[in-house]
């Protein structure tokens, strides 16, 4: 790994028409750096391959079964020392440039910047990182944006690559792996990323059907903190995280248009987690983190 380099890496399926925004925000964002911007393609019919083969990015071509095997092998063929995952539909803005070289001199695992959402192109979140010292409890219920963060390549690749059997959870238990590794963690406050809400987005696409999928995968990702997480401490707190997302994907499949198996959602939650203790937990952790930044 070379120190001066910073990789970027992007997995990709049908990435158009905004992967070339996407392409273009790096040198936007980073204009004096020496950046490699590696795209695993896993396979696009939309015209995609065409243009990242004459793009100025590394190309790794599919297939591939989701988007975190895309991304195990982009990570992979990473040279930097530091390393940001850019989604093929978001945007770096100017203040990563800053991050990286704060984190460079820093020589820290995870550096942290301010993240936004934007829909149709106008700002309508901004995350609050600076607010709060990252914990399991924020990372379980706050919003991680792991994408607005340079982590040290040699952390991650020690954390594993991410898991491609849990769905879009796979983000946050990456970065509960690597809170427990990492030894120092600086933040800017500044707007690194942004993400852009559509109705294409799998994971911003603002419907009822794309937060049902949210939940639906942080269930899976449950099913594995419980071998993964063993203490007391861990235990409850992912039997509070579970009845809320639990109550969450009920709501979901209600406005979805299935409300008996909202029902049936609810009488689950009652069902797995009787005690009041986890109900009043899960309550209180829901509220303090709801909306916000999962700090750093």
């Amino acid at each position: 790994m070379e120190a001066s380099i910073l990789s970027i890496v992007m997995p990709c399926l049908n990435g158009m028409p905004h992967i070339r925004d996407a392409i273009e925000s790096v040198t936007s964002a980073i204009p004096a750096g020496n950046v490699e911007l590696i795209v695993a393609d896993g396979g696009s019919t939309d015209g995609t391959l065409e243009f990242l083969r004459n793009a100025p990015v590394t190309l790794i071509e599919g297939p591939d079964r989701s988007l975190y095997e895309g991304l195990n092998k982009a990570i992979a063929s990473a040279r930097g020392e530091y390393l940001v995952w850019l989604n093929s539909d978001d945007l770096l803005i100017a203040g990563m440039a800053e991050l990286w070289r704060k984190t460079q001199e820093s020589r820290a695992d995870i550096g942290t910047g301010e993240a936004e959402i934007a829909v149709d192109g106008k700002p309508n979140w901004k995350s609050d990182h600076h607010a709060r010292e990252m914990s399991i409890a924020s990372l379980l219920f706050a919003v991680p944006t792991v994408n607005s963060r340079i982590i040290r390549t040699g952390l991650l690749r020690e954390a594993g690559p991410f898991r491609c059997d849990i769905g879009l959870g796979a983000d946050r238990d990456m970065m509960l792996k690597l809170f427990r590794l990492s030894r120092k963690r600086i933040f800017l406050n500044s707007d690194v990323y942004r993400y852009n809400s559509h109705s294409g987005s799998r994971t911003m696409g603002a419907t009822w059907k794309s937060y049902q999928d949210v939940h639906d995968a942080n269930l899976q990702m449950v099913r594995v903190l419980r071998g993964e997480m063993t203490g007391n401490g861990d235990r409850e707190l992912i039997d509070a995280f579970e009845l809320v997302s639990t109550i969450a994907r009920a709501r979901a499949e209600f406005f979805n248009g299935a409300p008996m198996a909202s029902l049936g959602g609810v009488l689950k939650a009652f069902r797995d987690h009787p005690s009041p203790r986890t109900w009043s937990r899960g309550k209180s952790l829901y509220l303090d983190n709801r909306g916000h930044g999962s700090g750093w």
